[in-house]
């Protein structure tokens, strides 16, 4: 069967035969409220806003500096200064500048990292919620089933048909399954509940659909986190270029000089030069510090890279062998109804005993259930394979069949 299939097949298989009123729920709809006013994506932005403003602050020139000095000894003269001085910028702000804006573009990188991580998140909770409600759609069914079938074993009863004996057995088999639609029940209701803390216009009475299982296609972006380590390497080679310029530019002053005898005064303009002379200190210790993050910062980079290409190639082999196997489940699954159908009509006529058809319900129940935790792996396993690709939203879902 194609593998849009699937998700048809398990629908219709997997809800009991009521008409709901609830709203159904796509996963797309749910994962529209990650949106870049989202609190989750605000709060995961705060690093790259840093970063800008980190680039401002490099950017910004030093402030002039005004002063006034008056000098009233107790002779005759009395002298006043003016002088306005400012601190040239230096030939390392260029680089310093340029390494900024490298490291804004690694924060950027791992924003994109931190969106996909929270929009796998989502993902997961909506998988948890849809897959929690097929369970007890599927509880609820079977034990519809095995109750339909106690009343007609206890009006057979009190008609004098029967001892009562199946009617009681399959009583205590509705009351086991009528147990675990409720811990199912708490369950689906616990995944909604935690659905609504990430999409704040959730219906209470929403109703999920299983996602799908998309095919598979490599994407040829570069993953966030290979673009945030090459982003730190930049920049911390910037770092060193500027560290390597350890002379000084000067800080220059203009002023004004006044002096004063009695009533006789002079005045003229002043000029003054302050240079640090890189004589004992040449940046050593600040060049040494910038070569070792750039060797960690390279070390890393190279580290990311192995990871990613590790990580993507475990999540595609267990993506194509968790599918492979689902693809093989699902033949066996597909006939179920109307094998119970069978069984049951004979079990009215008398062709199979009570423990035959409880067996087959059992059965039954099991495999569903099985395929419901085989279909949850698959899910998984895709999300750990976007993990490793990286792959923006859009460019995912254009993989999506």
């Amino acid at each position: 069967m194609h593998r849009n299939g699937w998700v048809g097949w398990l629908s219709a298989v997997l809800t009991f035969p009521v008409i709901s009123q609830a709203r159904v729920v796509t996963e797309a709809e749910f994962l529209s409220a990650l949106d870049d006013s989202h609190p989750a994506a605000v709060e995961s932005a705060e690093a790259l806003d840093l970063a800008r403003a980190r680039i401002v602050a490099a950017s910004t020139l030093e402030n002039p500096v005004l002063g006034l000095t008056r000098e009233d000894p107790s002779g005759p003269i009395r002298q006043t200064d003016w002088a306005f001085s400012w601190q040239l910028p230096g030939a390392d702000r260029r680089p310093k500048i340029s390494a900024r804006r490298e490291s804004a573009a690694a924060e950027t990188a791992r924003l994109a990292q931190q969106m996909l991580s929270l929009r796998l998140t989502m993902k997961q909770i909506y998988a948890e919620w849809a897959l929690a409600s097929a369970r007890h759609e599927r509880l609820i069914a079977r034990t519809r089933r095995v109750e339909a079938l106690a009343d007609r074993e206890r009006l057979r009863a009190e008609r004098g048909e029967t001892a009562g004996l199946e009617a009681r057995r399959l009583d205590l088999e509705a009351s086991v399954l009528r147990g675990r639609v409720a811990l199912t029940a708490a369950a689906a209701e616990q995944a909604r509940a935690r659905a609504a803390g990430w999409s704040a216009d959730l219906p209470s009475a929403a109703r999920p659909v299983l996602p799908e299982v998309p095919l598979v296609k490599e994407s040829s972006e570069t993953h966030p986190l290979e673009r945030a380590a090459a982003g730190d390497l930049a920049a911390a080679q910037l770092e060193h270029e500027a560290a390597r310029r350890f002379v000084r530019s000067p800080q220059v002053s203009l002023g004004w000089q006044r002096q004063e005898l009695g009533s006789e005064s002079i005045d003229g303009p002043t000029v003054g030069l302050a240079w640090s002379m890189p004589v004992l200190g040449r940046n050593r210790a600040e060049r040494a510090a910038a070569e070792a993050r750039v060797s960690a910062a390279r070390a890393r980079l190279d580290k990311v890279r192995r990871e990613i290409r590790a990580a993507r190639e475990g999540a595609l082999a267990s993506f194509q062998k968790l599918t492979s196997a689902l693809a093989d489940t699902e033949s066996a699954l597909k006939d179920n109804e109307r094998m119970l159908d069978g069984m049951e009509a004979a079990f009215r006529h008398g062709e199979a005993s009570l423990t035959d058809l409880l067996d087959i319900q059992r059965s039954v129940t099991e495999s569903e259930l099985a395929m419901l935790e085989l279909y949850e792996a698959t899910l998984a396993a895709y999300r750990e394979f976007e993990r490793a690709t990286g792959a923006s939203p859009t460019r995912l879902q254009e993989n999506q069949l």
